[in-house]
């Protein structure tokens, strides 16, 4: 049953980014459905087998108080009629202009604000399987491997899209992001971020493969024999799903995708080459390889990324960012309310760069967290994450074998979060839920199995 479980979440993850993400209210509100019908399930088989929980609360209850705190905090939002003149000013205006008499609350679009919560659930409930479905060794492999395939898959289905499909989306035409990478996304950035996971997931499991060889020097000749031998035959699909993946990636056109999954990559390699026995001579051939790889890859598929690169940053982009500044001096405490970003920020579009634009999105997840929930809640949740990123670093240290499954729910983090500082990839159901995937892996293999 649990095999049959972690098949099913893998499906899950794999079926969120088909419907544009599942940026659509019918496409998330299925997701969330299943992902309820799976703990449902999970529930079920864990009451009536009476096994304790491969992963114990305890491990991760300080990040989990956090959370219902933020959740509980969401919920007070909601609140109508709330008292202490906590309600947004914004519910008394309507009522005098409107001569109604609506309940005032802290959020300016309750609608949203469920909306929000719900995804937030979702989200919660996609990490607490694989924290639990993933503890087992085996399980862990299983499910990396799995979205090593789905995140090649989504990459070659962009390429072909590009290339061969006179670059449509889902067999549409494109209304946005022509001439890039997209697979099944609307957003070439959000995309970016899902096969900036792909890759980073890719590059793990090539790295687990050679760390059972890890008493062998970085660039020996025997762990160039094993390489030859064993690396080309068992490993030979990895490389090049790697290949694929980097390669939509970078056509992408995604300036803060690329530079975000470079990081990542850092992040991921940086252990295993430190605990490698390199000599100079060594270090330096490790370096020619990578350059040489690198230049290849960028020369094949890199010239369209190169071109965004020279382009000039976002004058609009800088002034949302202004705009929502102000706005969060007036909501610093309480929030507008969760998903409420669009409607208070029109409030505030007083420049005539903005007037007549509609903005959707801050284009930085942490203001945008800050400005609707306030600061002390988007605290919580960001410090929730962190910790859960702490324990997969600690993991990283202090596990003898297979390091790279923790190593993996680090550099995801990284990854979205270094790109959630200029974009809203995380606020798209599909890539929240793989990054979800990939923490809960990351953090259930933190552990030591000697302790149980």
């Amino acid at each position: 049953m649990q095999r049959i479980l972690l098949w099913l979440l893998i499906a899950l993850v794999a079926i969120a980014p088909l419907p544009l993400g599942s940026n659509r209210p019918l496409a998330w509100s299925l997701l969330s459905v299943e992902v309820g019908i799976l703990l449902i399930c999970w529930s079920i088989h864990h009451l009536w087998t009476g096994q304790a929980l491969p992963v114990k609360v305890k491990h991760i209850r300080v990040p989990l108080v956090l959370f219902a705190l933020t959740c509980a905090w969401v919920l007070v939002q909601l609140i109508p009629n709330i008292p202490f003149g906590l309600a947004h000013p914004a519910w008394q205006e309507v009522n005098i202009f409107f001569g109604s008499d609506i309940p005032g609350r802290i959020t300016i679009d309750p609608d949203q604000t469920v909306t929000g919560l719900l995804r937030w659930l979702a989200y919660a409930g996609v990490f607490w399987l694989s924290l639990q479905l993933g503890r087992d060794r085996t399980a862990a492999k299983t499910a990396l491997n799995a979205f090593t395939v789905i995140a090649a898959a989504y990459a070659l289905y962009g390429l072909i899209a590009l290339f061969a499909l006179d670059d449509t989306i889902l067999l549409y035409d494109k209304w946005t992001g022509k001439g890039s990478v997209t697979s099944t996304f609307v957003n070439r950035n959000s995309y970016a971020t899902f096969a900036g996971l792909g890759v980073i997931a890719t590059a793990a499991l090539i790295i687990g493969s050679f760390q059972r060889q890890s008493d062998l020097p970085l660039f020996s000749r025997e762990r160039m024999h094993e390489f030859l031998s064993h690396g080309l035959t068992s490993g030979a699909l990895a490389f090049l799903w790697l290949f694929v993946s980097v390669t939509a990636l970078l056509l992408t056109g995604s300036r803060a995708g690329a530079l975000s999954t470079l990081a990542a990559f850092l992040v991921l390699v940086w252990r295993p080459i430190q605990r490698a026995r390199m000599s100079a001579q060594s270090s330096i051939v490790g370096l020619v390889i990578f350059l040489f790889l690198g230049i290849g890859l960028v020369s094949f598929s890199g010239s369209f990324l190169g071109e965004r690169f020279t382009e000039g940053g976002d004058p609009l982009r800088t002034e949302n960012y202004q705009r929502a500044l102000n706005a969060l001096e007036d909501h610093a405490l309480l929030g507008s309310g969760l998903g409420s970003f669009p409607q208070i920020f029109t409030l505030y579009r007083d420049t005539e760069v903005l007037r007549d634009k509609y903005v959707a999105k801050a284009h930085n997840t942490y203001l945008e967290n800050a400005l609707e929930l306030g600061l002390p809640a988007a605290f919580c949740s960001t410090l929730a994450i962190g910790l859960l990123v702490w324990r997969c670093w600690r993991g990283i240290l202090t596990r003898s074998r297979d390091r790279h499954l923790p190593a993996i729910g680090l550099a995801a983090s990284v990854l979205v979060g270094l790109h959630s500082l200029v974009d809203f990839s995380l606020q798209i159901p599909a890539v929240a839920v793989a990054y979800m995937f990939l923490l809960g892996i990351g953090v259930a293999q933190s552990f030591s199995s000697r302790r149980g």
